[in-house]
């Protein structure tokens, strides 16, 4: 995949099921899935997107198991990697935007990946793409790829209700984030809280009580459950050793780490990536 062009269009296929696998964006991404079904994994559950589906991922790092629908059907999936100054353009006026930013932002997603099921303009818009890769003019004609996103985003704003618009049009708009989407994009930060309440539109008091009501918990206790999650996921993705873990995850101490992990999963880090690769750990 060429990451120095602006818009890439990437067509991937897979014949086995290779477990769980961390993927490092570093911009956000549109996909949609042809066969097979894709797992995303957060910190306490994981998102299904099936066969026929498109969904959004935003740039960072992301933990997916993409599993084929059997052995004659390979996994397939196609990602439109994007920039928000690549969708800024006379093809899409501000207010249409802000439109959809404001009718999407009412979305019941909770989980900042955001899903939804193709209809058969987009499904066709895909099989076009699919032509459109197989002849590699997206290595030859970059512009194109400009152009193909460009209509995707016009196909997706015409789907009133259409929740993979939220991210794409917040990020185009520089529109209000919730407090979901400022504090899962920095749970691997050093962010002050101060800083993440002035990214929500907030006094920190109001932030803190903001939080607690969404969360039931501290900003504090949150950001470590989050941390110890990921660095589980962690553990089993990669072949990174436990420092290189604690110290990704934001837990300077690896002593400390191995502490809060034992109390929180009943294991050491070692003894949970041994178990499953032996097949006993659950995910």
């Amino acid at each position: 995949m060429d990451t120095t062009a602006s818009t890439v269009i990437f067509r991937h296929q897979s014949d086995i099921h290779v477990g769980i696998q961390t993927v490092d964006y570093d911009r956000p991404a549109i996909g949609y899935i042809e066969q097979g079904t894709k797992l995303i994994h957060l910190a306490d559950r994981y998102v299904t997107v099936r066969a026929g589906e498109l969904f959004h991922l935003d740039r960072g790092t992301h933990y997916v198991e993409n599993t084929p629908a059997d052995p004659a059907h390979p996994f397939r999936q196609t990602l439109f990697f994007y920039t928000p100054s690549d969708l800024r353009n006379d093809f899409t006026p501000p207010q249409t935007v802000a439109s959809a930013n404001r009718l999407c932002a009412q979305c019941r997603n909770r989980t900042d990946i955001y899903t939804y099921p193709a209809w058969p303009v987009i499904e066709e818009f895909f099989h076009s793409v699919h032509r459109f890769v197989s002849a590699r003019l997206h290595l030859s004609h970059p512009e194109l790829s400009h152009l193909k996103l460009c209509e995707l985003l016009q196909l997706l704003l015409t789907q009133p209700g259409c929740c993979v618009c939220r991210p794409v049009c917040q990020a185009v708009s520089n529109g209000p984030r919730t407090i979901d989407e400022v504090v899962r994009d920095n749970v691997l930060t050093d962010i002050a809280l101060s800083e993440l309440a002035s990214l929500c539109g907030m006094s920190l008091s109001s932030f803190k009580n903001a939080f607690y009501r969404r969360f039931h918990t501290s900003p504090h206790k949150w950001l470590i459950e989050q941390r110890l999650v990921r660095a589980r996921l962690q553990l089993i993705s990669t072949s990174k050793s436990v420092s290189e873990i604690a110290h990704a995850c934001r837990f300077n101490n690896v002593s400390h780490f191995i502490r809060l992990f034992r109390e929180r999963f009943g294991t050491t880090p070692a003894a949970y990536r041994l178990h499953y690769s032996d097949g006993r750990a659950d995910v």
